[in-house]
């Protein structure tokens, strides 16, 4: 093929392009990253809000084109915006809250800017798409069912609570007043040494957690002959995990005295094999 050719051949495929792909600019404008906010926020299944994005132009060009609203994969809405020349615009859509999860974001199309001569010219946005706002919405006969559930559960526990009040006002009038201030001291007895231990429990961690520190402290630990203070650090780590969980069930009521009912219960079970 001859120069002459292939300069026309050239230019046939020049002129049969679309010039304003050819020269389609890279720009900063478009989304601020992660611009999505709602009018209301927290919402529920249901409510009629609009969802924000907020369109950033730094060109010294007029740019338009439209923004496409998706929850997840499908497209809620669509709207033209057109920002002046170093501007921002926020756009919204309207949009009636369905339960689920959701993933909003919106998404630049036909991106032009406006030259001086009046016509328009392909923009490529290097931030074309916002970040996605994820909400999940539960549905509002769940949540009432959830509710109900609630308010079903603490009702039957204050009417169990009442029940055991009222047993022990009877108890108290039925059982000897000998027995039951012998129920009474043997309880408060127990409950005293419970809060005994449990004080002796605190200091002893205390020191075993202060012999740690003391170690840690201590860059190069002296032995004695046998290298000893070596493996002091192990078992101060294992007593104080010990001691942790024993200070645990006697400073609390509810683990004493559930770990001495399960402990008592098992006797009366062994007891009751051995026997029968």
């Amino acid at each position: 093929m001859s120069l002459k050719k292939f300069g026309i051949a050239l230019l046939v495929i020049f002129y049969l392009l679309p010039i304003q792909k050819i020269f389609a600019q890279t720009t900063n404008a478009g989304f601020i990253p992660g611009s999505i906010w709602y009018s209301e926020d927290p919402f529920t299944e249901g409510d009629k809000i609009k969802i924000y994005t907020l369109i950033f132009n730094p060109d010294t060009r007029k740019f338009s084109g439209t923004v496409d609203f998706f929850d997840n994969s499908t497209l809620l809405g669509t709207k033209n915006f057109t920002v002046a020349a170093t501007s921002t615009e926020d756009i919204f859509i309207n949009w009636t809250v369905t339960a689920g999860n959701h993933e909003i974001y919106g998404q630049i199309e036909n991106a032009k800017f406006l030259t001086s001569n009046g016509t328009y010219v392909d923009a490529s946005l290097a931030q074309n798409e916002t970040g996605k706002s994820s909400r999940t919405v539960t549905s509002k006969v769940v949540a009432q069912n959830i509710s109900n559930g609630i308010n079903t559960v603490d009702g039957a526990f204050n009417t169990a609570v009442n029940s055991i009040q009222n047993i022990g006002s009877t108890t108290k009038n039925v059982v000897p007043v000998a027995i039951s201030q012998t129920l009474a001291n043997t309880t408060n007895t127990l409950d005293g040494l419970r809060n005994n231990i449990s004080t002796t429990l605190g200091d002893a961690q205390t020191q075993t957690q202060n012999n740690l520190d003391a170690l840690d402290n201590v860059k190069n630990p002296p032995t004695n002959s046998n290298g000893s203070s070596i493996f002091q650090k192990p078992f101060y780590v294992v007593e104080l995990f010990f001691l942790t969980i024993l200070s645990y069930i006697f400073k609390y009521k509810i683990l004493f005295y559930g770990l001495l009912v399960m402990v008592i219960l098992v006797i009366l079970r062994f007891l009751w094999n051995l026997i029968f």
